[in-house]
């Protein structure tokens, strides 16, 4: 999903479209259908990224960068299967902050090659090999990779290599998925550095999982073991109130008589972390409550940070609704941080 001129822009995997709704009037603006076959057609969306009413970027299956306009129809066609040596594939996705971010006349996102990386491929020449980020320049219509390399400090974690992203003042940010580490990039000079985010509730990251020997566990037991430690489930930038949000996953064990795979879908709960984006002093910590919000779900307005109380074991829950709730924590940047 993604809020556009008080839009917000909403892809239905299930039924191939996109549904515009006015926030303000709560109204359904329109439903902008993607064909699968033909001329428009788009092989299984994996994401949207509105650049303007007419400029719907929408990466697919088939590693292609489609795009579209406003009435669906197909503008152009970039493939990248070239840059994803391995055949990862990129998405703009609201879930785990896989969004594309816009940079002047350039789209920067992720493939997530080194995620998939073994614990022997994990070395320095992959390092290099291998760029966490491509860059569409979307006025050339060319595509291409980064020089920027992620540092080799990474592989002191003995964990996986994947990160979240959100694009703030200062950048593009990425932090990894499993620790508190985050890498600030200036995507137009390409000078970076490290930060450590400070944490409270979210301090049991661990490379338990990615250590272990996967192939001899079923899959609820490796389930439960992947969702025993903590996890990065999104990051985004307020440019309104000039924070960050950070949601997590503090970790715990999950007993035998619940379904692991659940979680997949949505953790039963997670954590909200505010930043200073100044800074990255923490401002705030809070722990949502069970059952409630789901943590890939979210949006940030003028108004502040939005979340859907739409967790399938919400005993509120309605299909027939679509309900937001919006968080002002602006507050929050005249007290003394945590």
């Amino acid at each position: 999903m993604q809020i556009y001129n008080s839009n917000l822009y909403w892809l239905n995997s299930t039924t191939n479209s996109i549904s515009v709704l006015n926030i303000k009037n709560k109204n359904l603006e329109k439903i902008i259908t993607i064909d699968e076959e033909g001329p428009n057609g788009i092989n299984r969306p994996l994401g949207i990224f509105v650049k303007s009413i007419d400029s719907i970027y929408i990466p697919s299956i088939d590693y292609n960068i489609n795009l579209i306009s406003s009435k669906g129809e197909k503008i152009n066609q970039i493939e990248y299967s070239n840059l994803s040596p391995l055949s990862t594939l990129a998405g703009s996705l609201t879930r785990y902050s896989r969004f594309f971010m816009k940079v002047g006349d350039k789209l920067y996102f992720q493939t997530e090659t080194l995620s998939i990386l073994e614990k022997s491929e994990q070395n320095t020449d992959n390092l290099r090999k291998y760029p966490p980020l491509l860059a569409l320049n979307t006025k050339e219509g060319l595509l291409g990779e980064i020089q920027f390399r992620i540092p080799n400090s990474i592989l002191n974690l003995q964990n996986s290599i994947s990160f979240l992203q959100t694009l703030s003042k200062k950048g593009i940010l990425l932090l990894h998925e499993r620790s508190n580490l985050l890498f600030e990039l200036d995507p137009l000079t390409l000078n970076n550095r490290e930060i450590i985010l400070k944490s409270d509730l979210l301090g049991n990251f661990n490379n338990e999982y990615f250590l272990s020997d996967r192939n001899s566990n079923s899959i609820q037991n490796n389930m439960r073991l992947l969702y025993k430690s903590s996890q990065n489930l999104g990051i985004v930038h307020d440019p309104f109130k000039d924070l960050i949000y950070r949601f997590g996953w503090p970790g715990e064990t999950i007993s035998e008589i619940q379904d692991p795979m659940e979680y997949s879908f949505s953790t039963p709960y997670f954590v909200i972390s505010v930043y200073d984006d100044s800074n990255y002093s923490l401002l705030a910590e809070f722990k949502l409550p069970i059952n409630t919000y789901l943590a890939h779900h979210f949006f940030v307005d003028e108004k502040g940070i939005n979340l859907f109380p739409m967790h399938p074991n919400n005993p509120e829950f309605s299909e027939d609704e679509m309900v937001i709730h919006t968080f002002d924590f602006s507050d929050l940047r005249n007290k003394k941080p945590l």
